[in-house]
Formats: structure tokens, sequence, C-alpha cells
């Protein structure tokens, strides 16, 4: 199999041939004043004409050679990338049966919990007497984010123009100063007088309202073993349906899927049509 090196050599040794039927065209003219070295010459023109068609030919061979080595090695490559990839796929898809499992087989279990812990809250709290405080759901105080009030983080005195009324000047470097706390902004007649005040310059965090987070329940967790569900909880608003839905998905995981018996109808040819 020719080597891309090889080519190489080739095409060096063609550019080195050309060069060297090029001084024997410039020294064509001197070589034809003497018979002796005009034969000389013409037999050194002639052996370096071929030898360039002999060149040009190879690398023809060779370039072709070489682009269907290329094409071969990309082939093999690619088969054994697909090989590869199909061995890998084998071992993922046994990994996404066994890990789904585990983790739907721990969501489960978290979402029942949690759904049986928010019908127990709620009769808590329908029955509290008003000396006790009502009962925070866990899934509110794990994943909840409560509010915060408004914290000052700095607070500095800072010099700034305004207009007679008070109205700070947007654009503070515009105002020329005219000493004793007066100033001026704009060209000409079209100007407005400034007047620096003094203010508090605070920087602070703003207050945030409490955020409640979606129910646990409401998600989905797939299939560990085909497609769809193994339960589904995004239109679940209450505790009750969850625990129902989560009862139904451990009574379908159990089934056993059967597939489907259809029948079919097709004439049959009579022995009469047969034998005419």
């Amino acid at each position: 199999m020719p080597s891309r090196t090889a080519l190489d050599q080739v095409r060096a040794a063609l550019a080195a041939i050309e060069t060297e039927l090029a001084a024997l065209e410039v020294a064509k003219s001197e070589a034809a004043r003497d018979q002796a070295l005009f034969n000389e010459w013409r037999t050194k023109y002639a052996a370096a004409t071929a030898e360039r068609e002999r060149l040009v030919a190879l690398i023809e061979v060779l370039e072709a050679e070489a682009a269907i080595a290329e094409v071969k090695a990309a082939d093999d490559t690619l088969r054994k990338r697909h090989a590869d990839r199909k061995a890998v796929n084998v071992k993922l898809a046994a990994r996404i049966k066994a890990d789904i499992a585990k983790a739907n087989a721990i969501l489960l279990a978290l979402v029942r919990d949690v759904a049986q812990s928010a019908v127990e809250d709620a009769e808590i709290n329908a029955a509290l007497p008003d000396d006790l405080e009502r009962l925070a759901p866990a899934d509110l105080i794990a994943r909840g984010r409560p509010g915060l009030d408004r914290q000052e983080v700095k607070k500095t005195r800072v010099w700034l123009w305004t207009t007679p009324t008070g109205t700070i000047i947007g654009d503070q470097d515009s105002v020329v100063d005219l000493g004793n706390g007066r100033g001026r902004t704009g060209e000409g007649t079209y100007y407005t007088r400034c007047v620096a005040a003094l203010f508090d310059q605070i920087e602070y965090h703003p207050a945030e309202q409490a955020e409640r987070p979606q129910p646990l329940w409401q998600m989905r967790l797939p299939r560990p073993d085909g497609p769809g569900f193994a339960f589904d909880g995004t239109n679940l608003s209450y505790p009750d349906q969850v625990i129902d839905a989560l009862a139904k998905a451990e009574r379908a995981a159990k089934e056993t899927r059967e597939r489907p018996v259809e029948i079919e109808l097709r004439p049959v040819p009579s022995v009469e049509k047969k034998v005419a």
C-alpha cells in the first residue's frame, strides 16, 4: 500500500527533473554550437523528458492507490468505532436499567413518605388548638425558600447636583461648579441652575418574598425496562391522589405484558382453480 511519504518523494523527484529540464533548456543554445556537445545535451534532455513522463505517470498511480487506501482506512476506522460503540451501548443499556431501577426505588419511597406526611399534616393542622402553630410540610422545610427582609449593606454621604426643586441631575459631570454650592448645566440660554445637596447613598439587599417549591410528587420517573413512566405525578395536586397513583403504579409494575393476538382472514384458492 503506497504511503503519502512515498508520494511526496516522487513529487520531489519530479520537481528536481523539472529543474533539470529548465536548466537544459537554458543550455541548449550553447550546446548547439558543437555537434558533440549537442548530442550529449540531446541525450540528457531525452532521458530527463522520459523520466519526467515516468514520474508523472507514477504520481497518478500512487495518488489513485493512496486515495483507495485512505477510503479503506476510513472505512476500517468507522467499522471499528461502530463495533466499539455497539459493545459500549449494550453495557450502557444494562446500566440504564439498573440505575433507573435503583433511582426509582429511592424516589418512589420518598414520594410515598412525602404524600403520607402531607396527609397527616393536614389532619393535625385541622384539629390544632390556638396555642399550637401549624405544621410546616417536610417538603417545604427541605426545599422552600424563606422570605428575607431588606438588609442594609453600606451607607455613605455624598454631595450631588440637583435642580432647585430637588431633582437629581442625571449627568453630574456636565455641571459647572460656580462656587458656594451653586452650579449650572447646559449651553447658552438653554441651561439649568443647579444646587449641591447632601444625600445618604445606601447599598442594600432588597426584600425577597418567600417561595414555595413545586410539590415533590409532581415528577416523572421513567420506566427502567420500557417506554412510558413508572410514575407520573405532573397532574396530581393532592396527597391522596399521589397515594392512589403510587398503588396503581405498583400494581402495573407487577403485571406481565402479553402481546396482543389478532385474526386475519385470507382467501385460499380452490383445488379446481389450481388444477385449471
